[in-house]
């Protein structure tokens, strides 16, 4: 590792707002990864007073680390503490191991370490962060090429995280001294945990008042551009939580978040970090080792840099749903259960993002943008007021007119999906589970659909579908399940209960007569 670099190699800094997420375990095993891509790598441990990057690598405690260069007041010697790991192509910087290192190092000293981490000659350097906002962390962080910020798939995890976002961008208004130019005293910027302001709170404080300040604050925040990475993902569920994060964080802090990847739950990782063996040394074919892979992979092919030019999020209907104005309804009905998923109030994704009363403003939205687009009648009055000039063409199509030269766009609708047939209703129709499971079903809507609208549980939903009176509750409750039912299917909800509720009393009767 010695010589001065002909490039200077790119930075990947690794954070985390909470212990335990796996920031060690993903930067040795990246690491290790692009060595074995041929790949000049050094790992470096800057967690002052909690270093254990090298255990990780397969190596001793180290016997010189970055200690010496706090006490000696600089950074020049920085290339005599690459200490070379058993992996080839993979070089170890390491922190102080005791707990009596310094707590905290001044900004100053951090600019010339990140100055003397360009230096080294390699391709890439990884940072191993300390766990927390702590401003030296968070000099690192901003320092870096790349910032990826490590979650758990839990809501301590997660929220813990957003609060480190929202104190790296702190840090970046006070680098840029556009911090002097707020009043963070202001009350809509007491945010409600914490009594931080989100990025975005900021932002639109400013753009009341100084259109400049709000657009040097925009800069700041498209600039930061951090990456997350799932650790610990047990589940579907779990692995979905990334893009989740992104969505909602951006839409909640305006800061232009990207999922890297994840890394699956695998007991493999507990067993070679006991063995002080690499995971993807010992274990290569785990679970965990193959999504390390992965997601490296997406970080050196560079696929996960989005271009952001605004932060701004969209007021339509059809921003809000994140879907194209020419959308299907099965499209409208997909975004729907999307948001309802990733913005649900027991949803992990949401703790740290939104207060109750924001969220259930959300929420009506929602309502409103979802009845508004599935009723044909409405939807094209809300167009035709959106769009005087017509409907635009969803992006692939113009990008297919583009490509053909076309000056003109055809706005065709989209195919209709196969569904079952309607059933014909009229005033006399009576109306049984069957039939009312035949209309939801060709209309397109799921019963996860309705239950997550109206509250109800599915099993209760699928038993009135399938007259189980044994899974259902007494007929007053089953009024109120019909009532909120029908408003989704757009049915008539008095002719529903004149006809269904009484077959319902006859089961029941039915039933008691042939208990004993």
């Amino acid at each position: 590792m010695a010589g001065k670099p002909e490039t200077s190699p790119r930075l990947i800094a690794v954070g985390s707002g909470k212990g335990g997420a796996g920031k060690t375990l993903t930067v040795a095993n990246v690491g290790i990864f692009l060595a074995t891509l041929g790949k000049r790598v050094v790992v470096a441990d800057v967690a002052f007073g909690s270093a254990a990057l090298h255990t990780f690598v397969g190596l001793e405690r180290p016997r010189r680390t970055l200690r010496e260069l706090w006490q000696r007041g600089g950074t020049n010697e920085l290339s005599e503490l690459v200490t070379p790991t058993p992996i080839p192509g993979l070089s170890l910087v390491t922190g102080e191991v005791e707990p009596s290192a310094p707590g905290g190092a001044p900004a100053e000293y951090m600019h010339r370490l990140l100055s003397a981490l360009r230096e080294l000659a390699a391709d890439y350097v990884l940072l191993d962060l300390d766990t927390g906002p702590g401003t030296p962390i968070l000099d690192l962080f901003l320092g870096a090429d790349v910032s990826i910020v490590m979650m758990g798939p839990d809501p301590a995890a997660v929220e813990l995280g957003y609060g480190f976002l929202r104190a790296a961008f702190g840090r970046r208004l006070e680098r840029a001294q556009l911090d002097r130019e707020l009043d963070l005293s202001q009350p809509e910027l007491r945010h409600f945990a914490g009594g931080l302001a989100t990025p975005r709170d900021i932002y639109d404080s400013a753009r009341r008042t100084d259109e400049d300040l709000a657009a040097r604050i925009e800069s700041e925040m498209l600039a930061l551009r951090p990456r997350i990475v799932i650790n610990n993902a047990r589940s579907k569920a779990d692995m979905d939580i990334g893009p989740a994060i992104a969505t909602a964080g951006f839409r909640r802090l305006g800061l232009p978040l990207t999922h890297l990847g994840h890394i699956e739950y695998d007991d493999a990782a507990w067993v070679s970090l006991r063995r002080r063996r690499p995971l993807l040394v010992e274990h290569p074919e785990s679970r965990a080792a193959k999504s390390i892979e992965k997601l490296t992979r997406r970080l050196v092919a560079r696929e996960t840099e989005k271009q952001f030019v605004s932060v701004a999020v969209g007021g339509s209907y059809y921003e809000l749903f994140e879907v194209e104005p020419t959308a299907s309804e099965e499209d409208i009905r997909r975004a729907n259960r999307r948001a309802r998923s990733i913005y649900g109030k027991e949803s992990v994704v949401v703790g740290g993002l939104y207060s109750t009363a924001q969220l259930e403003e959300l929420h009506a939205r929602f309502d409103e943008a979802y009845e508004t687009l599935m009723d044909p009648a409405r939807r094209k009055a809300y167009d035709q007021a959106l769009f005087p000039g017509g409907v635009p063409p969803s992006a692939a199509a113009r990008e297919t007119l583009e490509s053909r030269g076309a000056l003109a766009v055809q706005n065709e609708a989209p195919p209709p999906e196969e569904r079952p047939p309607m059933p014909e209703l009229s005033d006399d129709t009576e109306y049984s589970g069957a039939l009312l499971q035949q209309v939801r079903e060709s209309r397109g809507i799921d019963l996860r659909e309705i239950s997550e609208r109206t509250k109800i549980g599915l099993p209760y939903l699928a038993a009135i579908e399938s007259e189980n009176v044994d899974k259902l509750p007494a007929n007053v409750y089953v009024r109120g399940f019909l009532v909120q039912y029908t408003r989704i299917l757009g049915l008539d909800r008095d002719r529903v209960l004149e006809t269904y509720l009484p077959r319902l009393e006859r089961a029941r009767a039915e039933q008691e007569a042939l208990e004993p």
